[in-house]
């Protein structure tokens, strides 16, 4: 930002309200910036952005493995949504190892995510909702009963979590925790 900033003559805040477009930066100076920015291929710094805003646009999956039909349909349908809303996923697997689940939501704590899809076969997940509840972000819990179902209905699975994340992220309420 501070090198289109010199390289524009324009202030680092004028830099930053042109490329977020602030109205109350004139079209002509937006466009002059934009272009400058475009020609110098220059990425916004997430991390700023996320510390400005408070938001990530960032959420996590945590899956038995991501090599199962089941557990990819649902990964492919919530990417796919999260994409929609303009959200990057990240994804943990933890392999079934004991206490996978909640490791890997442990590790998540740092921050840098605005919510967490928790999917899995275990009976650890009602551990895991209690842990949870402590977190920072909203979180979904999906536990899968039923192994033998088509990947059509695992997608529609996905497509209700990330709904329900999604309402939660935005919400922000004091119900962070849905098992779904």
């Amino acid at each position: 930002m501070k090198t289109l900033s010199q390289m524009s003559g324009y202030s680092v805040s004028t830099v930053s309200k042109a490329l977020r477009d602030k109205k109350d930066i004139s079209i002509k100076t937006r466009q002059i910036i934009k272009e400058l920015a475009e020609s110098y291929d220059f990425v916004p710094n997430n991390s700023a952005i996320a510390l400005r805003s408070q938001k990530s646009n960032t959420i996590a999956v945590i899956v038995p493995q991501i090599d199962s039909m089941i557990y990819g349909s649902m990964l492919n349908t919530i990417q796919m949504e999260a994409y929609k809303q303009g959200y990057r996923v990240v994804v943990q697997q933890y392999l079934n190892f004991e206490n996978g689940e909640i490791e890997c939501l442990k590790s998540l704590r740092n921050g840098g995510i605005d919510g967490v899809i928790v999917i899995g076969t275990s009976t650890a997940l009602e551990e895991l909702q209690q842990n949870s509840k402590d977190q920072f972000f909203p979180t979904i819990i999906k536990r899968v009963e039923d192994l033998t179902l088509k990947a059509q209905d695992y997608k529609h699975f996905g497509n209700k979590m990330i709904t329900s994340l999604f309402s939660k992220i935005n919400v922000n309420d004091n119900m962070r925790v849905n098992v779904v």
